[in-house]
């Protein structure tokens, strides 16, 4: 429950006289998942830089505004009903990437695919397997995604973000215990920034890396459908999709929502699939897949107002 009276008018007061950067109101969030699907939520805000992020935090915290972040809306399910509060994306003013010696500064909300690009062209080895998988650098580092022959991770240096009270952090590699599909110690920070090291590698291999990752995935995944890409974690000993798939739910439709009949560890929106839907086949393959095999899959999908 929001403890300031008239939160609305008080943060659309806020956002029009003490905030630089850009904004929106009631902002359908369709607009800004892969999946395109969400409800709309109150404000959308992009802070212009370090000062504006901390002062529209400061003041969702001091009003008990539910506050979230919102990378490229790739691995995220928004209820239809939307959001109440404050989603911050730090796409548009933190979108950059500066040479720094011999490490790059990179933005939190720089395109992932932006940065292979980059490095690609400036023979920067150590992303390009990486090409293909959609959303943000924070959101990256977040859930320290990649596939089995690299990960961001591998090439961290260093990681620039906020703590629960705002103070600016500087984690070390070496403080992040970086692991599949995880990043414990960044679980509850903002990040903001990284430093990211790479070695030399010749333009013309990275391309043929990049193409040929992205070629796979053309070929293996249902990229011509809105997705949240892959909906599991990978189980020990396991592969999701093949699960699914020996559990009979390929081709398994609810609405809209389809579990996908090219790779079953996707469900992929064929047009006007609900939140709803796609929560019902994730709930629906969770308990199939563990009546039948015994495992539990783990969602690798976020979920907002559920």
């Amino acid at each position: 429950m929001f403890i300031m009276k008239n939160y609305k008018q008080e943060t659309e007061y806020f956002l029009k006289n003490k905030f630089e950067g850009d904004f929106l109101i009631n902002e359908p969030l369709t607009n800004h998942t892969w999946y395109k699907i969400g409800g709309p939520v109150d404000f959308l805000v992009y802070p212009k830089n370090l000062i504006d992020l901390k002062n529209i935090l400061s003041f969702c915290l001091t009003g008990q505004i539910p506050v979230y972040f919102l990378g490229l809306g790739a691995n995220i399910l928004i209820n239809d009903q939307g959001l109440r509060g404050v989603i911050i994306k730090l796409s548009g003013y933190f979108n950059f990437i500066e040479k720094s010696g011999d490490l790059l500064k990179v933005g939190a909300g720089t395109l992932l695919q932006d940065l292979i690009i980059f490095c690609e062209k400036n023979e920067l080895g150590g992303l390009e397997y990486l090409s293909g998988i959609p959303g943000t650098v924070g959101g990256a580092l977040i859930m320290n995604a990649g596939i089995d022959k690299g990960v961001i991770s591998d090439v961290v240096e260093e990681v620039l973000c906020l703590d629960i009270d705002f103070n600016e952090l500087n984690l070390k590699k070496s403080e992040i215990s970086f692991g599949y599909r995880s990043a414990p110690e960044l679980q509850d920070k903002i990040i903001f920034s990284c430093f990211l090291k790479f070695t030399h590698q010749d333009e013309e291999k990275l391309r043929k890396i990049r193409l040929e990752q992205l070629e796979k995935r053309r070929k293996t995944q249902p990229v011509e459908y809105p997705s949240c890409g892959s909906v599991f974690k990978r189980p020990t000993g396991y592969f999701a999709g093949k699960l699914i798939e020996d559990a009979g739910l390929k081709g398994f439709r609810k609405g809209d929502a389809m579990i996908s009949d090219k790779h079953a560890g996707f469900i992929v929106n064929l047009g006007q699939a609900k939140a709803k839907d796609v929560k019902y086949l994730i709930d629906k393959i969770q308990d199939v897949v563990l009546e039948k095999f015994n495992v539990l899959l783990e969602p690798e999908v976020r979920f907002l107002g559920f």
